[in-house]
């Protein structure tokens, strides 16, 4: 493999203890290296030289990395399993939905959840999803294992001689949905992205927007007016109450900061906008409305859909 014109070593680990005796030797003598899952963010990156690596450690051998189970409470997903291994998973319709709008098949085919957090797109459709779901990142290092929550290990990052493992969310408690606006939704990557969770067990209703920042968000004023405007005990809400919903939303992705840079695909303002629609549309497919917003019929729950 070339790395900026350079040729890197390759090492293909068998398990995870293997991959991260070989993380820790490389951080001990200071060598450059690039963990390679499904290469479909690292292998064009080394290839332009915009990364460079001596050593690039492949962990598609790892078969630890490609498992998924669930637990009583709780779903774990190993960082090698794929957006196709995703796509259907009836435990998590949301998650499922997340993976079957990702790039193209031959992304969906190779792309790992790993992978999607070590690149950690603006837009990034899983990223989103994981946000709005509490997701906490599983890693191991030669101190141990370690568990941390998702917007911490975005916020830190990766130690040098550590390795991502798995991802574990909470099983769903309700209705999950979510939505994006791309060139061609599953064709391009996400401009704006929208996730939201109902836990009618909790009382609960999350939202993250992702394309408003520089990271997914968490709709925090949002999730406060849902928590106390949702009759739980039918899972309903009022179609005004939707409607304010993707106003809080509109406002709390324009306080986001640093925001994103004005692009080709959409000025800030336009991304603002979106975001709003797109958690208005979200939240009344989560709920049933006791009546439609204008111009829109009212929706049962829902796992997922095109905006």
């Amino acid at each position: 493999m070339m790395a900026g014109g350079k040729s890197s070593a390759m090492f293909r680990p068998r398990t995870v203890g293997e991959a991260v005796e070989m993380l820790a030797a490389a951080h001990e003598s200071g060598t450059a290296v690039a963990l390679l899952g499904g290469g479909t963010d690292l292998v064009p990156a080394l290839r332009s030289g915009e990364r460079s690596a001596e050593t690039v450690v492949a962990l598609r051998r790892v078969l630890e990395l490609r498992v998924r189970g669930a637990g009583a409470d709780s779903l774990t997903i190993g960082a090698g399993v794929t957006y196709t291994d995703l796509d259907g998973w009836s435990l998590s319709p949301g998650l499922a939905r997340a993976a079957r709008v990702v790039g193209s098949v031959q992304i969906r085919n190779t792309g790992t959840v790993g992978g999607a957090l070590g690149s950690a797109r603006p837009g990034g459709d899983l990223l989103t999803f994981l946000t709005a779901a509490d997701a906490e990142v599983l890693t191991v290092s030669p101190r141990g294992p370690e568990r941390m929550p998702l917007p911490r290990f975005l916020a830190d990052g990766l130690a040098p001689d550590a390795l991502v493992t798995a991802v574990r969310l909470a099983r769903p408690g309700g209705p999950q949905v979510y939505l994006k606006i791309g060139g061609r939704q599953a064709a391009y990557p996400a401009v704006v992205s929208c996730a939201v969770l109902v836990d009618r067990v909790r009382h609960r209703l999350t939202c993250a927007i992702g394309g408003v920042g520089l990271l997914p968000v968490r709709m925090g004023e949002a999730e406060r007016y849902a928590r106390d405007e949702v009759d739980w005990s039918t899972g309903t809400v009022s179609s005004s109450a939707a409607r304010r919903f993707g106003d809080l939303v509109v406002e709390a992705a324009a306080r986001v900061s640093p925001a994103l840079p004005a692009g080709p695909r959409g000025s800030a303002e336009y991304r603002w906008h979106a975001a709003g629609v797109l958690a208005g549309r979200a939240f009344a497919r989560c709920l049933h409305l006791t009546a439609p917003p204008v111009g829109e019929p009212a929706r049962g729950s829902a796992a997922g859909g095109q905006p």
